[in-house]
This record gives C-alpha cells, structure tokens and sequence, in this order.
C-alpha cells in the first residue's frame, strides 16, 4: 500500500515527464492546434448556414404585409379605441 506521500512524488514525476518532453508538448500542442481549426470551421459553417436561412426567410417575406385595406382598418380603429381614434386623427387633414 503506499501512503499519500509516495502517490504524491509519483503525481509529480509523471507531470514532471510530460512537461519536460517537448515532443510530447509539441505534438500536443498541434493536436490541440487542429482540434481548434476544425471547431472554428464547423461554427462558420453553421453561422453561415444560419445567414443564408434568413436571407431566404427576408427575400420571402412581402413588403406589403399588412393585408388590411385603410377602410377596414379605420372601421376596425373606431369600434376598438373610438373617441380616441377620431381625437387623434381630427386634424390629419389640415397638414395637407
């Protein structure tokens, strides 16, 4: 059985071996290296995905899509909000 020590000093020459091997960093450091150019792909790819989505969904998306004529939407205006309505709208046709 070893005590705590003894696993202690063996924690740390295999620390010690790992960081004083400098092939070892240095192919770590390219994997580690690969590994980050590859995320930094994937996510461009999907940000780019994303973009052409919406572009679709803005080129499809119609200029005039309030679908409501302006009679119906001073009948719909005056049965919902009434004596505000016509307050409001009284004197829209004196800036003419």
């Amino acid at each position: 059985m070893m005590t705590k020590e003894q696993r202690l000093d063996m924690i740390k020459n295999a620390v010690n071996k790992v960081q004083g091997n400098l092939e070892l960093r240095a192919q770590q450091a390219k994997v580690n290296a690969r590994f980050i150019a590859d995320c930094n792909k994937k996510i461009a790819k999907i940000k780019a995905k994303a973009e052409r989505k919406l572009d679709k969904e803005l080129a499809a998306l119609d200029e005039n899509y309030n679908e409501v004529d302006t009679k119906t939407a001073r009948k719909i205006a005056d049965a919902y909000v009434g004596d505000i309505y016509r307050e409001t709208t009284k004197f829209d046709n004196e800036w003419n």
